[in-house]
Order: C-alpha cells, then sequence, then structure tokens
C-alpha cells in the first residue's frame, strides 16, 4: 500500500480498532486520566495522545526496547499520586504530567489489532523516519477517537453539571489507574492484555 491508500486504510483501521477490546488498555488508561484531572480532562487528555504517539511510535519503530514492568507500574500509581497529593496547585500542568505518564506507560503494554493498513505501516516504520509519526498519528487519532470526543464533550458541559460529577469521576479514574499499576507489578496486565487481543480477533 503506498500514498493516499495508505493514508486512508490507516484513517479507517484506526476507527475500526477504538471499537475492539485491543484497544481497552489505551482508552481505559485514558480516561482514567481525564476523570482525575477534572476541570484540565483536555490538557490531560492531549498529553496523553502526544505521548501515545511518541512511545508508540519508538517502540514499534524499534528505537526503544522493552520497559520494566516495575518501572512501568511505579509510573502508574506516582500519574494518581501526583493528581491527588494536596500541596500541588497547579492542576493544569500536573493534568499534563500525568496525562503524559500514563500515555507512556499503556503504549509500553499496548498490544494493538493489526490490520492491513497497519500491518504495512508497522513494516515500514523502522525506516521511514520521522514521517512514519504522520501516519502513526492519523491511526492513532482513530483509536482513541472516543476519549477525543469525551474531551470534547467535557469542554462544552456546564460547569455545574461537572462540578456535581467530577469528585466522583476523579476517584474512579484513581481507582483505575492504581489497579492497572497494580496488575503491571504482579505481571498480570500480560495475561489481560492477551485476553483482549484473542477477544479482538474472535
Amino acid at each position: 500500500m503506498q500514498g493516499f491508500d495508505l493514508f486512508g486504510g490507516l484513517v479507517v483501521e484506526g476507527f475500526e480498532a477504538a471499537l475492539l477490546p485491543c484497544t481497552l488498555v489505551l482508552l481505559l488508561s485514558g480516561f482514567a486520566t481525564a476523570f482525575m484531572a477534572r476541570q484540565f480532562a483536555i490538557p490531560a487528555v492531549v498529553a496523553f495522545w502526544l505521548s501515545t504517539l511518541a512511545f508508540g511510535w519508538a517502540r514499534f519503530a524499534g528505537r526503544t526496547g522493552d520497559v520494566n514492568r516495575f518501572v512501568l507500574a511505579t509510573l502508574a500509581v506516582a500519574a494518581v499520586g501526583i493528581m491527588f497529593w494536596p500541596p500541588i496547585r497547579r492542576l493544569d500542568w500536573v493534568a499534563l504530567a500525568a496525562g503524559g505518564i500514563t500515555g507512556f506507560v499503556a503504549s509500553s503494554v499496548w498490544l494493538p489489532c493489526v490490520g492491513e493498513a497497519f500491518g504495512t505501516l508497522l513494516g515500514d516504520l523502522p525506516d521511514a523516519g520521522f514521517g512514519g509519526i504522520f501516519l502513526m498519528a492519523t491511526y492513532l487519532t482513530g483509536v482513541l477517537s472516543p476519549l477525543l470526543l469525551f474531551a470534547a464533550v467535557h469542554h462544552l458541559t456546564p460547569d455545574e453539571l461537572l462540578e456535581r460529577v467530577e469528585p466522583v469521576w476523579s476517584i474512579v479514574g484513581g481507582a483505575v489507574l492504581t489497579a492497572f499499576g497494580i496488575a503491571m507489578a504482579f505481571g498480570v496486565h500480560e495475561t489481560l492484555v492477551g485476553y483482549l487481543f484473542r477477544w479482538s480477533l474472535g
């Protein structure tokens, strides 16, 4: 596949992958981070997307190796900690940091569903240079479209309503990321990610 055909194929496959279980490791991490960020959900989502793109590209292009699961587990729990640590007042910057951290963690364990277009991209990434980032971004935008849609809806939601639901959201998000970190610490995440991948195929 070349040129526009590859681009179009990545757009379609990205949106299709957003509906498959194999993408849950990304979406759950992204939503959990956005929930914790409360009124700063948009900065958190943007940072998550950029981090997932950067580290996902580096991983699949063969520019980085596997990351130790204990390091990933520590980072996931640290992302929760900085969001709830009382002395931190600049929650906008904290949201950016948490999004970057969780994007790195999620992209390090993500096992994507591979269609024809994305399979072609994966084969080309090691030699594509930085041009491969654009194609990776195209695919990832479709994959994370539910999270991006949530950020848009969040921005348009009245503040009065958000003030009622955000405290509960933040606790749920923190619990999900903490559970994710514990699963990685014990190596359970590999089984879960593998199950989601097989479920997508079946």
